[in-house]
């Protein structure tokens, strides 16, 4: 359901209280399925200066929910597939 809903929207703001919510909940069993697609779709073609408010409100649920489920650490390749920085203190810069 999620990956229909980011495919039919025209716009990340359309969905992003849903999307920050889900990445804002943690685990850690669905970066695949959850998280990925979601910093896919919210960063389509890469971020853009600056980052819109729906982008830093889902990088700081990312930052936020760090420490408990490896958020930015365990998506580490989805965030170079995004054009993202990679790092902590990368993504701390954006915000």
């Amino acid at each position: 359901m999620l990956r229909s809903a980011l495919a039919l929207a025209e716009a990340f703001e359309e969905v992003a209280p849903v999307a920050v919510a889900i990445v804002a909940a943690g685990g850690t069993s669905v970066v695949d399925f959850e998280r990925g697609p979601i910093l896919l779709r919210a960063f389509a073609g890469g971020p853009a200066h600056p980052i819109s408010p729906a982008q830093r409100d889902l990088l700081r649920a990312f930052m936020d929910t760090d420490g408990s489920t490896g958020g930015v650490g365990g998506n580490v390749l989805w965030f170079r597939a995004a054009g993202l920085p990679d790092t902590r203190e990368a993504i701390a810069a954006l915000l």
